[in-house]
């Protein structure tokens, strides 16, 4: 047992896997977001970056036209507060690639040759917009009334700033992001704890039974699936209460059918044993007496282990082609004896000739069950009629009498193992309770149905339906 348990530890829960796969996905979620948001925060900073770099830049452009590109003292200035604020570099190139003014004084005078400057410089292109990892670089052309370009300007803006920002939003989201995944993974346990509290209940429940305890139903509560797995759970509990208690009539009822033959044989073998001046027909009919009553006891041991053959989930059914029609006229033939002492009248009519796949010896207990009964049940001079029918799938029997009927609170006990409608009038004949059982069982293990059809006083009438292919039984 400790082996067993040690084992199963082994498997995950349900709580767990729903946790576990809840909580990464929340994770890659999350992370998936704040990727997102931050990839975006950081495209939108430079597109502004650059936007605000080119206001400033074509702000200088319309300067310099005004100025003819001569670098006034208002002018400079203003150069060197934009490069400042821009937390970069301003470089004025003239139409001669000569740098007319550069924050960072180290080129002034020189000549400068690049190809994006040589592309805008020439009109190639309108302007130049570049951004790199640290800096944003805007070229546009100073282009006069006349269409002449007389030089460009240069501006370059650091991404210092923007960097900056972007890690602090990213500290701040990474403690955000753990925070949020505690909360979560403390919610989360709660949920699940919550989820599978309904089948932890009814798990114990399960442990219970196992380990002997007496079957009850358990409350329905919590969501839908778990409501309705209790209420099939309870549901099982109902059928099992009704098999056991079922089985416990059976044994009840087997017991004191198999005692009675006995007590009565005791009983006579002890008044046999008494009486010393027992005559010889006295003695002959006291054995005759005892040998009924083994007789009865073989029935009843013979019909019980017919039961427990027909009874089975898996009844061995020996399928073979038979002509119903034959198999009935065998039947009532073997029956008509036992009618004619009572002189009641069988008759039989087939409308069609019928040939099915069916246990021959088996459906031949069974329907001469059904027609002893009738017999046994009938009044004298009364009639049995049995007719035979079919359609594409299924073979009709039905066989119905004149007899004393059932009663309408006994017509669903009729097929209970042991059950009388009449008993005295069942030890009479011999009866052991347990035909229609037997009957039940092998017209269900043909995958067939039967009916029954009474009323007390006016005769009974059972219908019979039973697949004509083995297929369609299976």
């Amino acid at each position: 047992m400790a082996r067993a348990e040690k084992k199963e530890k082994k498997y995950i829960s349900i709580k767990t896997f729903f946790s576990a796969c809840t909580t990464m996905l929340i994770i890659f979620s999350l992370f998936g977001f704040f990727l997102g948001i931050m990839y975006f925060y950081g495209r939108r900073s430079s597109v502004e970056l650059l936007n605000t770099t080119e206001n400033r830049a074509s702000y200088l452009v319309e300067e310099l036209k005004k100025n003819d590109m001569v670098l006034t003292t208002p002018l400079l200035s203003y150069i060197e507060e934009a490069a400042y604020l821009s937390e970069g570099r301003i470089m004025v190139i003239s139409d001669r690639y000569q740098i007319m003014s550069d924050t960072r004084k180290a080129q002034d005078g020189n000549y400068i040759v690049h190809d994006d400057i040589m592309n805008v410089m020439t009109g190639r292109i309108s302007q130049g917009k570049i951004i790199r990892n640290r800096f944003a670089e805007i070229i546009l052309p100073v282009k006069m009334e006349d269409g002449s370009i007389r030089g460009v300007v240069v501006f370059t803006a650091s991404t210092r700033s923007i960097s900056a920002r972007y890690s602090y939003l990213l500290r701040r989201a990474i403690v955000i992001f753990g925070i949020l995944m505690v909360v979560d993974i403390i919610i989360l346990n709660i949920i699940a704890r919550t989820a599978v509290r309904g089948v932890q209940d009814l798990s114990r429940q399960l442990n219970k039974v196992a380990k002997g305890h007496v079957l009850e139903k358990t409350e329905e509560k919590g969501f839908r699936e778990m409501r309705h797995l209790t209420r099939n759970y309870n549901s099982m509990v109902e059928v099992l209460q009704t098999v056991d208690s079922s089985r416990q009539e059976f044994v009840s009822n087997v017991s004191h059918e198999l005692k009675t033959p006995i007590t009565s044989m005791k009983v006579l073998s002890e008044a046999l044993l008494e009486n010393e001046n027992t005559t010889v027909e006295e003695f002959r009919d006291f054995m005759t007496d005892i040998v009924s009553e083994v007789d009865r006891e073989t029935d009843i041991i013979n019909d019980l282990l017919t039961l427990v053959k027909t009874d089975r989930q898996d009844p061995v059914m020996n399928y073979s082609e038979v002509n119903i029609g034959e198999l009935l006229e065998a039947v009532i033939k073997t029956v008509t004896p036992l009618a004619a002492r009572r002189s009641i009248d069988i008759s039989y009519e087939s409308y069609r000739d019928v040939t099915a796949e069916v246990d021959q010896v088996k459906l031949t207990l069974a329907v001469s069950n059904i027609i002893e009964n009738a017999v046994k049940y009938n009044v004298d001079s009364g009639w049995i009629k049995v007719t035979l029918n079919s359609d594409h799938r299924y073979f009709y029997i039905k066989v119905a009498d004149s007899g004393v009927g059932i009663p309408d609170d006994a017509k669903d006990k009729v097929f209970d193992r042991f059950y009388r409608v009449d008993k005295a009038r069942s030890r009479d004949t011999g009866g052991t309770g347990l035909g229609l059982s037997i009957t039940r069982s092998i017209i269900h293990s043909h995958n067939g149905t039967i009916r029954l059809y009474s009323e007390s006083g006016q005769g009974t009438t059972f219908s019979l339906r039973i697949p004509l292919k083995k297929e369609e039984s299976e």
